[in-house]
């Protein structure tokens, strides 16, 4: 087993020297296993994941509807049913959810027509005018409450399915999302200062989108942009006073002399995130273009349990706590990976 850490956060090293000393003096440890990395990084290193939209159906409804212990509740959204005002949506329970709970919008809302088509097809076959015999109806008594409960499944879904398609609309959240790509993605001030100015007086953007995209022009533009006038801009925009404070919250915390190298895709090179992929796939985007201008960021944690996986993580970026001294250590590829990211993860 071996412990590595990343090397810009004080906490991460800390975290990794403890868990290693802990093993190290409990005999419970001392065994062979498979070869095995704990990898230690810190929230400061990647502030833009958590702050853009997600498309995946269980993150748009913690975002848009809110999920709280397994409850969701639409009333008072339009045209929902009284049954279906506070309804349960576990992967536990729910096997529609559970297989679908990571699937994109547009991936969702063909799962939600076949479950619905499925249904329809099922309750076909089960046609009250059609019993023509006390066999035929003591089967459909048998089948009845798993027929029931389907229709209660499939009507649940969509209504779901259709409050969060209604928000997206209303809340323009294809072109804020879009555009949170963009800030995230590529170097372009004057166009995007245009547009963030626009959208920040725009009454149709929510606050907590106009407050999100603030912080993410100011990661990307700290230096270089005018991060004033943007707050002054939210400002007029609705944003309340103590949310735009966020904003040099957000730069405290994880600004450019905080954190460590390779968010905007700086400061990496052999010693750190694997420079050739990073490059094969800077051309391999230019050739065949974006296919989902909403997916278009890559997570720093992506790239480098990438660049862990072909045992290329270097040992200045993410040092060893424990294990490092084996032979091959840093070249071999561990069977496991446990990540903890001090500061938590996106959904």
């Amino acid at each position: 087993a071996a412990i590595r850490y990343q090397a810009s956060s004080p906490l991460a090293k800390q975290i990794a020297g403890d868990v290693a000393e802990s093993i190290r003096s409990d005999q419970i440890f001392h065994f062979r296993g498979p070869r095995m990395l704990l990898l230690v990084l810190d929230r400061m290193d990647d502030p833009v994941t958590p702050l853009l939209s997600q498309w995946t159906y269980q993150a748009m409804v913690h975002e848009l509807l809110g999920l709280n212990n397994n409850r969701v509740v639409l009333k008072g959204a339009p045209n929902v049913a009284k049954d279906l005002e506070e309804v349960v949506l576990s992967a536990q329970q729910d096997e529609f959810f559970r297989k679908n709970r990571y699937s994109n919008f547009g991936e969702l809302g063909e799962a939600v027509k076949a479950l619905l088509d499925d249904y329809q097809k099922k309750a076909a076959t089960h046609d009250i005018s059609k019993l023509s015999s006390i066999e035929d109806m003591q089967a459909f008594m048998e089948k009845f409450p798993e027929i029931k409960s389907q229709s209660h499944n499939v009507s649940k879904h969509v209504a779901i399915m259709g409050e969060l398609a209604r928000l997206v609309e209303v809340c323009q959240l294809m072109d804020v999302s879009q555009f949170e790509q963009e800030l995230a993605c590529a170097d372009d001030h004057s166009p995007h200062y245009r547009e963030l100015i626009q959208k920040l007086g725009s009454p149709s953007v929510k606050i907590p989108d106009k407050l999100r995209l603030g912080m993410l022009y100011a990661l990307r533009y700290e230096e270089s942009g005018n991060v004033n006038a943007i707050k002054a801009a939210m400002e007029r925009g609705g944003v309340p006073d103590e949310s735009i404070e966020l904003v040099d919250q957000i730069l405290r915390y994880a600004g450019r002399r905080v954190r460590g190298p390779g968010l905007y895709g700086e400061g990496r090179d052999e010693k750190g995130i694997d420079a050739v992929a990073k490059l094969t796939k800077s051309i391999l985007t230019s050739v065949q273009g974006v296919s989902n201008v909403y997916a278009q960021h890559s997570p720093v944690l992506m790239d480098t349990i990438n660049a862990i996986c072909r045992g290329r993580l270097g040992r200045d970026s993410h040092p060893f706590a424990m294990g490092g001294k084996t032979a091959g250590a840093e070249g071999e590829s561990p069977a496991e990976i446990i990540v903890f990211m001090a500061g938590g993860t996106a959904d």
